[in-house]
């Protein structure tokens, strides 16, 4: 049922070890009793966007397009998984070190091998007889994660040297700052209606696959926008979300819908990541409004921050957090994990309401319920990667 099940065990239990790095920073820092260096929050940040979310996301490829593989493919899908921890590991050690060229060259690595899984991605998805729009939007998250990485390593070249190597300054600079947009709204929305719509199997039809381009033309549209400084295309990014978004809720609505919610089980992680994608799009319109007006300025980290970090963590807990605890409880148990989903969710709930509402106390609170339901859940699921797959939930 799972002939990939090696090279996805070997991603996920890397994955829930690194996260455990982003965890703790991330209670001391959200508790106010820490403040991290920037070298230190930016391993904060690429722990949990590389180290758990991606490396993930390739174990959940592998177990989407796992079906049919001969023993030839399990070798090279094992090689894949180990050379993906392996550039993830040297990644985050570059960031925490802060070593000025050394960064650059480890996200050179980084990006070889997210280059490796898609071509993976890609190879499998052209073998595929029939096609659903999971497969689909799983391949275009694969794309939108190589082209935030392509502008990744330009970023790490840019704060390393003051320069890149053929390009001007400004292009240089205008690239760079394309990064952060390119994996949060091109990336990480893409990877979750893929993993939700799998784990749930979407109903087939026209709406899977328009949510699917429409997100990726999305991510591509923001790139331009930011490259080229022109407000105009963020707003009809953002418009392109929001449609996407209410076409995913309107398609998944007889799974997510409160009665859908009785049996328990691990598809609820990914019933809550659909809620939280429509929260993140609420979060991202306001961002979006902040950003127009003048009131928030991302580059100089002034205004009223806490909207855009609100967005942030909706995104890496709400949306990628939940989808991928489904992958793994889907995939190996246990098959109820209720202490874990609503106080994981329940903390994160109100670490938001006091980013947004910039209430101290609210977030002081919402950090450690959250953090220490995290380390609980990679507890609990990285003991259950040691067992046998069991049949996926997908009801």
């Amino acid at each position: 049922m799972y002939p990939l099940i090696s090279s996805a065990r070997i991603l996920f239990r890397a994955a829930l070890l690194i996260f455990v790095v982003t965890i703790v920073i991330g209670i001391l820092n959200g508790m106010d009793i820490w403040q991290p260096s920037h070298n230190v929050l930016l391993t904060h940040v690429h722990a949990g966007t590389l180290g758990w979310i991606t490396l993930s996301v390739i174990g959940a490829a592998m177990l989407m397009f796992g079906e049919g593989a001969g023993s030839d493919e399990v070798r090279a899908s094992n090689t894949l998984a180990m050379g993906a921890v392996g550039a993830t590991v040297l990644y985050v050690v570059a960031f925490a070190t802060g070593t000025g060229i050394f960064r650059p060259i480890a996200g050179t690595i980084m990006l070889a091998a997210i280059v490796w899984a898609l071509v993976w991605v890609w190879k499998r998805f052209s073998s595929l007889a029939i096609r659903s729009s999971h497969h689909l939007a799983m391949l275009l998250t694969m794309i939108s994660l190589t082209m935030g990485a392509v502008l990744g390593v330009i970023l790490g070249l840019f704060i390393a040297r003051g320069s890149v190597p053929g390009l001007s300054d400004d292009t240089a600079g205008t690239l760079a700052g394309a990064h952060p947009p390119a994996m949060l709204i091109g990336y990480l929305i893409l990877a979750g209606v893929a993993i939700t719509d799998w784990l749930l199997d979407g109903p087939p039809g026209r709406i899977g696959p328009i949510v699917a381009w429409s997100l990726f033309v999305a991510g591509i549209v923001v790139n331009i926008a930011i490259m080229l400084d022109i407000e105009a295309l963020i707003q009809v990014a953002t418009l392109l979300e929001v449609l996407a978004i209410i076409l995913v809720l309107i398609r998944m609505w007889s799974r997510i819908k409160p009665s859908a919610w009785s049996g328990g089980g691990g598809a609820n992680f990914a019933r809550m990541s659909i809620v939280f994608l429509a929260i993140g799009i609420a979060l991202l319109v306001n961002v979006v409004r902040l950003f127009i007006s003048g009131e928030l300025d991302p580059e100089s980290n002034t205004g009223p921050i806490g909207a855009l970090l609100a967005f942030d963590h909706a995104m890496f807990i709400g949306v990628m957090t939940n989808a991928l605890f489904a992958v793994v409880a889907s995939t190996w148990g246990p098959d109820d994990n209720r202490i874990s989903l609503w106080a994981v969710n329940g903390g994160l709930a109100l670490f938001l309401v006091g980013l947004l509402a910039d209430i101290p106390i609210l977030k002081q609170i919402g950090a450690p319920v959250m953090g220490l339901a995290l380390l609980h859940a990679i507890a609990v699921y990285y003991m259950a990667t040691g067992r046998e797959p069991k049949r996926a939930v997908t009801q």
